[in-house]
Protein backbone atom coordinates (compact mmCIF):
# COMPACT_ATOMS: atom_id res chain seq x y z
CA UNK A 1 0.00 0.00 0.00
CA UNK A 2 2.91 2.48 0.90
CA UNK A 3 3.74 3.38 -3.05
CA UNK A 4 0.22 3.34 -4.33
CA UNK A 5 0.07 6.95 -4.63
CA UNK A 6 2.23 7.18 -6.75
CA UNK A 7 -0.30 5.94 -9.08
CA UNK A 8 -2.23 9.10 -8.16
CA UNK A 9 0.88 11.52 -8.37
CA UNK A 10 2.28 10.70 -11.64
CA UNK A 11 -1.67 10.02 -13.21
CA UNK A 12 -2.06 11.72 -16.34
CA UNK A 13 -5.71 13.30 -14.69
CA UNK A 14 -2.85 15.26 -11.98
CA UNK A 15 -0.87 16.39 -14.90
CA UNK A 16 -3.42 17.62 -16.67
CA UNK A 17 -4.45 19.45 -13.41
CA UNK A 18 -1.26 20.77 -12.85
CA UNK A 19 -0.47 21.86 -16.60
CA UNK A 20 -3.72 24.25 -16.26
CA UNK A 21 -2.02 26.61 -13.94
CA UNK A 22 1.33 26.19 -15.24
CA UNK A 23 -0.34 27.53 -18.93
CA UNK A 24 -1.84 30.14 -17.22
CA UNK A 25 1.52 31.58 -16.14
CA UNK A 26 3.28 31.34 -19.20
CA UNK A 27 0.58 33.06 -21.16
CA UNK A 28 1.33 35.73 -18.00
CA UNK A 29 4.76 36.00 -18.79
CA UNK A 30 3.94 36.15 -22.66
CA UNK A 31 1.85 38.92 -22.28
CA UNK A 32 4.12 40.61 -19.95
CA UNK A 33 7.04 40.22 -22.46
CA UNK A 34 4.78 42.03 -24.65
CA UNK A 35 3.37 45.24 -22.57
CA UNK A 36 6.92 45.66 -21.62
CA UNK A 37 8.53 45.40 -25.31
CA UNK A 38 5.59 48.10 -26.48
CA UNK A 39 6.62 50.79 -23.59
CA UNK A 40 10.21 50.26 -24.59
CA UNK A 41 9.20 51.33 -27.87
CA UNK A 42 7.15 54.25 -26.34
CA UNK A 43 9.95 55.58 -24.92
CA UNK A 44 12.61 54.91 -27.60
CA UNK A 45 14.76 52.39 -26.43
CA UNK A 46 16.51 50.54 -29.04
CA UNK A 47 15.60 47.08 -30.61
CA UNK A 48 19.28 46.27 -29.70
CA UNK A 49 18.98 47.13 -26.43
CA UNK A 50 16.08 45.38 -26.00
CA UNK A 51 17.41 41.92 -27.56
CA UNK A 52 20.64 42.73 -25.02
CA UNK A 53 18.25 43.17 -22.47
CA UNK A 54 15.68 40.05 -22.82
CA UNK A 55 19.56 37.78 -23.68
CA UNK A 56 20.87 38.77 -20.23
CA UNK A 57 17.65 38.42 -18.23
CA UNK A 58 17.50 34.95 -19.86
CA UNK A 59 21.25 33.85 -19.09
CA UNK A 60 21.18 35.49 -15.47
CA UNK A 61 17.62 33.30 -14.85
CA UNK A 62 19.38 30.19 -15.66
CA UNK A 63 21.19 30.83 -12.36
CA UNK A 64 18.96 31.27 -9.66
CA UNK A 65 16.83 28.13 -11.04
CA UNK A 66 19.73 25.56 -10.18
CA UNK A 67 18.70 25.06 -6.80
CA UNK A 68 15.04 24.66 -8.10
CA UNK A 69 15.92 21.65 -10.60
CA UNK A 70 17.94 20.22 -7.97
CA UNK A 71 14.56 20.05 -5.64
CA UNK A 72 12.63 19.24 -8.03
CA UNK A 73 14.94 16.08 -8.35
CA UNK A 74 14.54 15.60 -4.99
CA UNK A 75 10.93 15.65 -4.43
CA UNK A 76 10.00 13.64 -7.82
CA UNK A 77 10.52 10.47 -6.42
CA UNK A 78 8.69 11.43 -2.90
CA UNK A 79 5.84 13.27 -4.86
CA UNK A 80 5.83 12.13 -7.86
CA UNK A 81 6.63 13.69 -11.56
CA UNK A 82 3.74 16.54 -11.50
CA UNK A 83 3.31 18.14 -7.71
CA UNK A 84 6.94 19.09 -7.88
CA UNK A 85 6.65 20.76 -11.15
CA UNK A 86 4.38 22.42 -10.33
CA UNK A 87 4.55 23.86 -7.24
CA UNK A 88 8.35 25.09 -8.26
CA UNK A 89 7.04 26.70 -11.56
CA UNK A 90 4.59 28.93 -10.29
CA UNK A 91 4.58 29.96 -6.53
CA UNK A 92 6.62 27.52 -4.56
CA UNK A 93 10.57 27.94 -3.79
CA UNK A 94 12.91 25.40 -2.84
CA UNK A 95 13.44 26.07 0.41
CA UNK A 96 9.77 25.95 1.25
CA UNK A 97 8.36 22.67 -0.74
CA UNK A 98 10.98 20.62 0.84
CA UNK A 99 10.37 22.07 4.02
CA UNK A 100 6.48 21.86 3.95
CA UNK A 101 6.99 18.29 2.71
CA UNK A 102 9.47 17.51 5.55
CA UNK A 103 7.49 18.91 8.42
CA UNK A 104 3.86 17.25 6.72
CA UNK A 105 5.53 13.87 6.51
CA UNK A 106 7.13 13.56 10.05
CA UNK A 107 4.05 14.87 11.58
CA UNK A 108 2.45 11.63 10.44
CA UNK A 109 5.16 10.08 12.20
CA UNK A 110 7.41 9.18 9.63
CA UNK A 111 11.05 9.64 8.92
CA UNK A 112 10.93 12.82 6.56
CA UNK A 113 11.15 13.32 3.08
CA UNK A 114 13.46 10.15 2.38
CA UNK A 115 10.71 8.10 4.22
CA UNK A 116 9.71 5.44 2.25
CA UNK A 117 6.25 4.41 4.04
CA UNK A 118 3.76 7.09 2.09
CA UNK A 119 0.48 6.41 1.80
CA UNK A 120 -1.90 8.32 -0.18
CA UNK A 121 -3.24 10.10 2.97
CA UNK A 122 0.04 11.41 3.46
CA UNK A 123 0.60 12.42 -0.23
CA UNK A 124 -2.27 14.58 -0.03
CA UNK A 125 -1.89 15.80 3.47
CA UNK A 126 1.28 17.16 2.05
CA UNK A 127 -0.36 19.18 -0.96
CA UNK A 128 -2.94 20.47 1.36
CA UNK A 129 -0.03 22.38 3.72
CA UNK A 130 1.90 23.14 0.94
CA UNK A 131 -1.03 24.99 -0.76
CA UNK A 132 -2.62 26.54 2.10
CA UNK A 133 0.13 27.52 3.99
CA UNK A 134 1.58 29.52 1.06
CA UNK A 135 -1.37 31.05 0.54
CA UNK A 136 -1.37 33.45 3.69
CA UNK A 137 1.62 35.53 1.47
CA UNK A 138 0.01 36.26 -1.59
CA UNK A 139 -3.12 37.21 0.79
CA UNK A 140 -1.28 39.36 2.64
CA UNK A 141 0.88 40.75 -0.09
CA UNK A 142 -2.75 42.55 -1.61
CA UNK A 143 -3.78 43.54 1.95
CA UNK A 144 -0.67 44.92 3.32
CA UNK A 145 2.22 45.29 1.45
CA UNK A 146 2.05 48.40 0.45
CA UNK A 147 1.87 49.97 3.60
CA UNK A 148 4.40 47.17 4.68
CA UNK A 149 7.06 48.33 2.35
CA UNK A 150 6.56 52.29 3.56
CA UNK A 151 7.16 51.19 7.31
CA UNK A 152 9.86 49.14 5.85
CA UNK A 153 11.39 52.18 4.39
CA UNK A 154 11.07 54.38 7.10
CA UNK A 155 13.05 51.98 9.37
CA UNK A 156 15.64 51.96 7.49
CA UNK A 157 16.52 55.28 7.10
CA UNK A 158 15.59 56.25 10.84
CA UNK A 159 17.80 52.89 12.41
CA UNK A 160 17.48 51.99 15.89
CA UNK A 161 16.17 49.53 17.14
CA UNK A 162 13.32 48.54 14.48
CA UNK A 163 16.40 48.31 11.87
CA UNK A 164 17.83 45.50 14.24
CA UNK A 165 14.69 43.77 14.73
CA UNK A 166 14.26 43.19 10.44
CA UNK A 167 17.26 41.95 10.18
CA UNK A 168 16.93 39.79 13.43
CA UNK A 169 13.37 38.25 12.03
CA UNK A 170 15.11 37.35 8.92
CA UNK A 171 17.97 35.67 11.32
CA UNK A 172 15.45 33.45 13.33
CA UNK A 173 13.88 32.63 9.79
CA UNK A 174 17.09 30.93 8.80
CA UNK A 175 17.66 29.02 12.09
CA UNK A 176 14.72 27.92 12.28
CA UNK A 177 15.13 26.22 9.29
CA UNK A 178 18.68 25.57 9.84
CA UNK A 179 19.15 24.55 13.36
CA UNK A 180 17.04 21.39 13.44
CA UNK A 181 19.66 20.26 11.32
CA UNK A 182 22.71 21.11 11.87
CA UNK A 183 22.22 20.15 15.86
CA UNK A 184 20.29 16.62 15.81
CA UNK A 185 23.05 14.78 16.53
CA UNK A 186 20.99 11.43 15.90
CA UNK A 187 21.65 12.50 12.33
CA UNK A 188 25.07 12.96 11.72
CA UNK A 189 24.57 12.68 8.05
CA UNK A 190 22.18 15.82 8.19
CA UNK A 191 25.25 17.77 10.24
CA UNK A 192 27.98 16.97 8.12
CA UNK A 193 26.26 17.65 4.96
CA UNK A 194 25.45 21.37 6.12
CA UNK A 195 28.59 22.05 7.32
CA UNK A 196 29.93 21.25 4.27
CA UNK A 197 27.56 22.95 2.11
CA UNK A 198 28.48 25.30 4.17
CA UNK A 199 31.98 25.55 3.83
CA UNK A 200 31.62 25.45 0.37
CA UNK A 201 29.57 28.18 -0.12
CA UNK A 202 31.73 30.64 2.53
CA UNK A 203 34.72 29.51 0.56
CA UNK A 204 33.76 30.10 -3.06
CA UNK A 205 32.10 33.58 -2.05
CA UNK A 206 35.50 34.36 -0.95
CA UNK A 207 37.04 33.10 -3.66
CA UNK A 208 35.03 35.42 -6.11
CA UNK A 209 35.52 38.28 -4.17
CA UNK A 210 38.86 38.08 -4.34
CA UNK A 211 39.17 37.23 -7.67
CA UNK A 212 36.48 39.53 -9.19
CA UNK A 213 34.56 36.17 -10.33
CA UNK A 214 31.14 36.73 -10.52
CA UNK A 215 30.18 33.99 -12.45
CA UNK A 216 31.41 31.82 -9.41
CA UNK A 217 29.60 34.47 -7.10
CA UNK A 218 26.43 33.05 -8.60
CA UNK A 219 27.03 29.66 -8.43
CA UNK A 220 28.32 29.12 -5.42
CA UNK A 221 25.18 28.19 -3.79
CA UNK A 222 23.64 25.48 -6.45
CA UNK A 223 27.55 24.80 -6.33
CA UNK A 224 27.10 24.27 -2.93
CA UNK A 225 24.02 22.15 -2.88
CA UNK A 226 25.78 19.79 -5.40
CA UNK A 227 28.95 19.64 -3.44
CA UNK A 228 26.62 18.85 -0.04
CA UNK A 229 24.58 15.98 -1.86
CA UNK A 230 27.27 14.50 -3.09
CA UNK A 231 29.23 14.22 0.55
CA UNK A 232 26.49 12.58 1.45
CA UNK A 233 26.81 9.53 -0.30
CA UNK A 234 29.84 9.26 1.54
CA UNK A 235 28.82 10.44 4.59
CA UNK A 236 25.83 7.66 4.47
CA UNK A 237 28.95 4.97 3.63
CA UNK A 238 30.80 6.44 6.71
CA UNK A 239 28.38 6.25 9.40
Amino acid sequence: MENDYLSIANSNLLFFICLIPIVIVIIQSIMFLRLSRKEAKNLNIPDETIKKVIANSAIFSIVPSLPILITLAILMPVLGKFIPWLRLSVIGSAMYESMAADMTIKSFGLGGLGAAELTPTVFVGIIWVMTLAILVSPVLNVVLLKSYDSKLKSFRKSGGFMAAAVGSLFIGMLAIMGVPTLFNFKNPVGIGVSVISGIVIILFDRIAKATGNKVLSEFSFPLSMVIGMVSAIFLVKLF
